[in-house]
């Protein structure tokens, strides 16, 4: 259902819905409250207009538990010198180019004046509860760590350092009466005095944040700091300012808002001491200075003799690899495509400083340069230019957990599947999970944005990344981000760098978010007999108030194949299959389980399944894990695409989709991410035959025209490469590839990063 004003259009089914930017986010929650839906930043100004609370990437309330807005803005209308702009689209996954709607939230970029905007919306919690906490702020700090490391289902632990500490709950009703009676008990250890339900309830923290915004910016100091250095910062903080000045903020996330200071010396001596503590500039209230784009130092030629030794000289001789069977490794990814010619080298450092040292020695020689994780791409961005220096990122492979603050510090060469099971060890989950999470790398996922089927419920990579290096072209090592929350200076530039396929910048490090690991989990599978039946139901289950942790669909081709080559019982007639995953709070996973259940039937389903043991739920995603080698009993080679659509339109895409397989003369089976609308058309041929491989091109090229038609893009998660790149001028325009080029050669001014990938000529 989609509902359309002068301000807003709310379209529930997809969790979706847009504003005019000079709304307030006050405004916009009372309108999708109507639909049992929220945007679920609540700023403690509530006057503040999305634009602003886009401009400084605010988190409002609940940046413990939501973030900051940037992490739900799909799409941004701008007002620009040449006309009106907009960027992103109605779809979740959008890896298609430079992800510039992501980069406008703390001005990343700054495009023009924003008109209006799209946001990815959240389900408003079934309960919340709230309890008031007053005592010794040192034993106020002891119980909000007590209470993190309980993972509870936290919304915030707002603090003020004169002793009140203010924990919200919500979710589940039965969990979160549970949950606040766990706090109640938790803070009598510590002898300290808790009111349920305050009347006043946030009341006092508004005020606080009225008074701060109405001094000048050198009169207060917003920093975020690991939480725990937050004993020792409040502890200098008391000996150095007076009574009149007050310090308040969320615990839960170590920010800290300080105000009013007495004198410029205070700021600076804060200032200061923040940062000797791992803290960084937060911009909650305020926009970060537009961060400038990169000035790339320019270098003389050197010796063309030299360069083999130079290479050699920074990595080994082990690690330089010049033979040309070796080079031949390095010239394909996991597509279809395939380099011209043999790359110059490959080198395989172990750490930053050694990329740099390459870098440098690239620019000198005006070397083009491809960097490369896994080669399990799927779109031949990883395929290196003739000539050109091959970074290979596999051997960075440093992986730290800190549990306490919830962050993983990786290099780029971690697997995926690796970084899981770390964080899963201490009881915290890395939610991002491509199919290729086995083999590809961390680095590739943030080259290409990557999500997978729990994105619908947890988001894309481009959600977890607190903090990147990375290497320019010139050689220069950057950092990007604050690591702790994602509203630093640089935080734009960090989400500009996310999904933009080596072109800007090589990443050789990342911070990454983790969160609690979910304690149940439940699979249900669904089989209808139409397809339309199918996606109906899910839009019906997008809209109830759950948002499943996967909701997986295969088309009858699909089940076909998967029935021949497994025979599991299958109905070889069926026209579409949902596998919907639940996950959370035991009392969570049961409730919405058997909701999941019920919406299927009622939307038609002629067989429902619900896992009951852990061997059912492998069972049940038998089917979906095996649909690779099923397929190859059709045809032995295929073009595995990746388009996004909104939700609403996924039968109608399908349907096209259909249309083109016949009309070409292959077929084309399509599986997906059905909750997100993130389709995966695999387009089956024999390669030994010339007349089906001269019809793939142009069979790709309509299901890609199918995808623009209804709404979508031409890649939800695999990128652009070499291989969608001539349909890049069709999906965006003119007017967006201008933008974007003129990002591009900010950072790369001779083009010589991954050269011939992602933007048009």
């Amino acid at each position: 259902m989609t509902t359309t004003s002068s301000t807003f259009t709310v379209n529930a089914g997809a969790l979706l819905a847009s504003a005019q930017a000079t709304a307030t986010a006050t405004t916009f929650n009372q309108v999708l409250a109507a639909y049992g839906l929220c945007l679920p930043i609540i700023p403690l100004r509530v006057e503040a207009t999305l634009a602003e609370l886009v401009a400084c990437n605010s988190g409002g309330r609940y940046r413990l538990h939501s973030g900051p807005i940037g992490r739900y803005v799909r799409a941004a209308t701008l007002n620009t010198a040449d006309g009106l702009l907009t960027v992103g689209g109605p779809t979740l996954k959008r890896a298609t180019g430079y992800n510039l709607h992501r980069a406008l939230a703390g001005q990343g970029v700054r495009l023009g004046e924003l008109q209006e905007l799209t946001f990815n919306l959240r389900p408003l919690p079934g309960a919340t509860a709230l309890r008031l906490v007053e005592g010794p702020i040192e034993s106020l700090l002891m119980l909000a760590n007590d209470l993190m490391a309980a993972n509870m289902a936290l919304r915030a632990l707002a603090f003020d350092a004169q002793g009140l500490l203010l924990v919200e709950i919500a979710g589940f009703p039965v969990v979160v009466e549970r949950q606040a009676q766990q706090v109640e008990t938790m803070a009598a250890h510590y002898d300290l005095i808790v009111t349920s339900n305050p009347a006043d309830g946030w009341r006092h923290w508004e005020q606080l944040a009225q008074r701060h915004c109405a001094l000048a910016p050198e009169q207060r100091l917003d920093v975020t700091l690991p939480r725990r250095a937050l004993t020792d910062f409040l502890t200098f903080c008391q000996r150095l300012i007076n009574s009149d000045t007050v310090i308040w903020g969320d615990v839960g996330v170590g920010s800290l808002h300080i105000s009013p200071l007495p004198d410029s010396k205070s700021y600076a001596t804060l200032k200061a001491q923040a940062a000797s503590a791992g803290g960084q500039p937060c911009s909650e209230f305020g926009p970060p200075p537009r961060p400038a784009y990169p000035a790339l130092a320019t270098s003389s030629r050197a010796i063309e003799n030299d360069l083999i030794a130079d290479l050699r000289r920074v990595v080994g001789a082990r690690y330089l690899l010049t033979h040309p069977d070796h080079l031949a490794v390095y010239c394909q990814d996991a597509s279809n495509a395939q380099a011209e010619a043999l790359p110059y080298a490959v080198a395989l450092p172990a750490n930053t400083a050694e990329v740099a040292a390459l870098m440098q020695i690239a620019a000198a020689h005006r070397l083009p340069v491809v960097s490369r994780g896994a080669g399990s791409g799927l779109a031949g961005g990883a395929v290196p230019t003739p000539g050109s220096l091959v970074i290979s990122l596999n051997r960075l492979e440093h992986l730290t957990i800190d549990r306490e603050q919830r962050i993983a510090h990786v290099g780029t060469g971690v697997i995926t599947a690796e970084l899981q099971r770390a964080a899963e060890r201490v009881g915290l989950f890395y939610p991002p999970d491509p199919s290729s999470q086995t083999a590809s790398t961390i680095g590739g996922n943030i080259a290409c944005n990557a999500g997978g089927p729990r994105c619908l419920k947890y988001g894309v990579t481009a959600d977890y990344v607190l903090r990147l290096t990375a290497v320019l072209a010139d050689g220069t090592v950057v950092r990007y981000g604050d690591g702790l929350i994602g509203q630093g200076e640089h935080n734009g530039l960090a989400q500009l760098l996310v999904g933009s396929e080596g072109t800007l910048a090589v990443i050789t490090e990342a911070t990454l978010r983790l969160i609690p690991l979910p304690r149940a989990r439940r699979t249900t599978m669904a089989i209808f007999t139409d397809l339309v039946a199918a996606c109906a139901t899910v839009e019906r289950i997008m809209a109830s108030g759950i948002i499943p942790a996967s909701l997986e669909l295969m088309d009858d081709t699909t089940i076909a194949a998967v029935e021949a080559f497994l025979h599991i019982g299958l109905p070889r007639d069926a026209g579409a299959m949902l596998l919907m995953l639940a996950d959370g709070e035991p009392e969570v996973v049961d409730y919405e389980a058997a909701v999941l259940a019920d919406l299927a039937r009622s939307g038609g389903a002629q067989r429902v399944v619900v896992a009951q043991n852990a061997t059912d739920e492998a069972n049940l995603w038998q089917a979906r894990r095996v649909i690779s080698p099923a397929l190859g009993r059709i045809r032995p080679n295929r073009l595995g695409e990746d388009i996004s659509v909104p939700v609403s339109r996924i039968a109608e895409c399908v349907s096209r989709i259909k249309c083109v397989s016949a009309e070409y003369n292959l077929p084309i089976v399509v599986f997906g991410h059905a909750g997100d609308g993130n389709l995966h058309p695999n387009i089956l041929f024999d390669a030994r035959n010339p007349a089906e491989v001269a019809r793939v091109w142009p069979c790709a090229e309509a299901v890609f025209t199918a995808a623009l038609e209804v709404g979508g893009t031409l890649s939800g998660e695999h990128g652009i490469g070499t291989l969608k790149r001539p349909f890049m001028l069709k999906a965006l325009g003119e007017r967006q590839i201008a933008v974007q080029r003129a990002i591009k050669l900010s950072f790369d001014p001779e083009e010589r990063l991954n050269p011939g990938k992602v933007l048009p000529v």
